[in-house]
């Protein structure tokens, strides 16, 4: 099948933009001309390339002429820099989880974002799930704790993310007073990301050596947030060392689980295909992580750990 790059790229548009009407603004035409190009890939191919959601996703048939798209976009980024501004509006996409995004990703990408035109795009969501959007062709890239590429795209370890299991000195005089043990878990409340963060419960089943540890929760999806949550008492959490060492040091939170270490591998997983867009971006992310995060360790046959969103 001849590919029309006009249909290409509408689709494109539509999937990153979430729908019909803003797809149409990012193409400069109208909504209807969407749909009609739309129609009419779905036409040539044969089956329906969009779910008509809130916000509009990809089908399975659509996913291999999204990656296909958004490759040739960047190839274009490489060859033809002054079609930044045309080629859907220079963006690179990646998929980060919320720790690394709030703590390492952007200092380490300031430089690359001073040297490049295209903007940046970040998709948030765990580690266990980044791999799925890359996987999509909906980004061109993913941090994420699993090491093995999938068919068609490569890896590069970047380090290990430590993390402390946290409280206030106040909650813990409230409800831990004797440490977190199987006792109090039923009682104390956790902070917990969002509902696909499974870095406490894991970490629970290794401190307590408990299968299906169960704990009351609050939800808190923001970096910053999370750790106001803990200074305030709110529960207790793991936080990145990074962004609690300030607080740990002045005693506003106390390690409760010291004995029981916490750190989470992390992997730079991009497309096989190599532009120069992507290797200076990679490059950037490599060294940014060499500085922030510890070094990672020799192989070994130990369970990986799930981290968080």
């Amino acid at each position: 099948m001849k590919i029309d790059f006009a249909l290409l790229e509408c689709l494109e548009a539509v999937v990153t933009e979430g729908s019909f009407e803003k797809a149409a603004r990012t193409l400069s035409i109208t909504q209807s001309a969407v749909s009609q190009r739309i129609r009419q890939f779905e036409q040539q191919v044969g089956a329906p390339l969009l779910f008509r959601t809130r916000p509009v996703t990809p089908t399975p048939a659509a996913q291999p002429l999204l990656r296909f798209a958004r490759q040739t976009q960047l190839l274009a980024l490489d060859v033809w820099p002054e079609l930044l501004e045309t080629v859907s509006r220079g963006r690179v996409r990646i998929a980060v989880n919320a720790d690394s995004l709030g703590s390492w990703v952007l200092p380490a990408l300031a430089p690359w974002a001073e040297r490049n035109a295209a903007m940046l795009d970040f998709v948030v969501d765990d580690q266990e799930h980044t791999q799925e959007w890359l996987r999509n062709g909906e980004v061109i890239g993913s941090i994420s704790s699993d090491p093995a590429p999938a068919h068609g795209f490569r890896s590069v370890a970047l380090g290990v993310m430590r993390y402390r299991c946290v409280a206030s000195p106040a909650f813990i005089a409230r409800y831990l007073p004797r440490g977190l043990d199987r006792t109090v878990i039923h009682r104390a409340p956790a902070l917990v990301f969002n509902r696909r963060d499974a870095l406490l419960t894991e970490h629970l089943r290794r401190h307590l050596r408990i299968k299906e540890p169960y704990f009351p929760n609050h939800f808190v999806p923001a970096y910053e947030a999370f750790l106001s949550a803990a200074l305030l008492g709110y529960g207790y959490g793991l936080l990145p060392e990074v962004q609690c060492a300030q607080a740990l040091a002045s005693g506003s939170l106390v390690d409760i689980t010291p004995n029981t270490p916490l750190t989470v591998p992390l992997y730079w997983h991009t497309w096989g295909l190599a532009t120069e867009l992507v290797s200076t971006l990679s490059a950037a992310l490599v060294e940014g992580a060499a500085h922030a995060l510890e070094a990672m360790p020799a192989p070994t046959r130990a369970a990986r750990k799930t981290p968080r969103a």
